[in-house]
């Protein structure tokens, strides 16, 4: 998916020692950000509506096939997006692979935030949408850890025939014997299949985000109707907060499609959400290839009926 930037081969010059590949590839971003009701950070002063939105995104990965075919590597990510005051290192990740079996451990990703179909109705040169999950669930942390610093994962994927199968568990804090109710172990399973023109996935995490009882499912459909576009439909149960003091945070379901034709590529959603005094929620963008890098474009009306619209230009190295 992202271009080789720069590659470095490391021969080790002792006999029957497999040689090292270490590779830097990465995304970056720039472009008009509008928000109609934008949150400022001062509670005196007004915020714009229109801001610069930008981000620069490195992966440092290394890695080595043994003799016996197994191959070990790792990962780590450097990031700064605007409204951050510098760039920072990510934990590190490690992971072994072999005969279609892949295990991750440390800042690790996670079996729900990588299920098949499930970021799908992102639009704009910053890929968001209404229609992703609203729930809290861990991921592959482009930063810091902050003060979760002893936390770790595990994770699992599997992948034969056209299934792809995961699985993952994060310890907030792996020092910690009891936790308490906003320090569980979260675990998360996912599945996807391609058959055809038609892809199905679904995931389900337990404590989410290491919150008791912030339990979530997804569950997606996607028709591939010609090679110029397809067409899907997302469902998410996106967790209940109950037990930490919040509460439920609805399911939300999302229809969204898109169509290239003469090179630009047309896209949109619209999402309901069953929450009492939540607007449906739509979007509507397009992107046209530039040739290594996108331009895009989207404007999006949220839950409050607030709009938001972005355009600007990502590219892949």
């Amino acid at each position: 998916m992202k271009k080789i930037l720069l590659s470095t081969t490391l021969l080790v010059a002792t006999a029957g020692v497999a040689a090292a590949e270490v590779t830097l590839s990465g995304s970056g971003r720039f472009g008009l950000d509008y928000a109609e009701n934008r949150v400022a950070s001062d509670d005196v002063t007004a915020a714009n509506k229109t801001i610069l939105a930008y981000r620069l995104r490195i992966n440092v990965d290394a890695k080595f096939e043994a003799d016996n075919g197994v191959t070990y590597g790792g990962r780590i990510r450097f990031q700064n997006t605007n409204g951050q005051s510098a760039a920072a290192f990510s934990p590190a990740m490690l992971y072994v692979e072999a005969s279609g079996v892949r295990v991750e451990v440390g800042n690790a990703n996670t079996a729900f935030d990588s299920v098949a179909l499930m970021y799908n109705p992102e639009i704009g040169f910053q890929e968001r949408s209404f229609g992703d999950p609203l729930g809290a669930y861990y991921s592959f942390n482009s930063g810091s850890y902050g003060a979760e610093n002893n936390r770790v994962g595990i994770y699992v994927a599997y992948s034969v025939s056209g299934v792809n199968l995961k699985a993952s568990l994060v310890q907030p804090d792996q020092t910690l014997a009891d936790a308490g109710p906003t320090m569980q172990d979260e675990m998360s399973v996912a599945a996807d299949y391609t058959f055809n023109q038609f892809t199905v996935a679904a995931a389900y995490v337990q404590n989410g985000l290491g919150l008791e009882g912030n339990d979530q499912t997804f569950v997606g459909v996607a028709y591939k109707f010609s090679d110029a576009g397809s067409v899907g439909l997302n469902y998410n149960d996106n967790g209940d907060l109950t037990d930490v003091g919040g509460g439920e945070v609805g399911t939300s379901i999302t229809l969204y499609g898109n169509y290239n034709i003469n090179g630009i590529t047309l896209a949109g959603y619209v999402t309901d959400l069953d929450v009492d005094g939540a607007d449906t929620a739509y979007g509507l963008g397009a992107s046209y290839d530039l040739g290594g890098a996108t331009l895009a474009g989207a404007v999006e009306s949220g839950f409050d009926g607030d709009t938001r619209a972005d355009l600007g230009v990502r590219m892949s190295f």
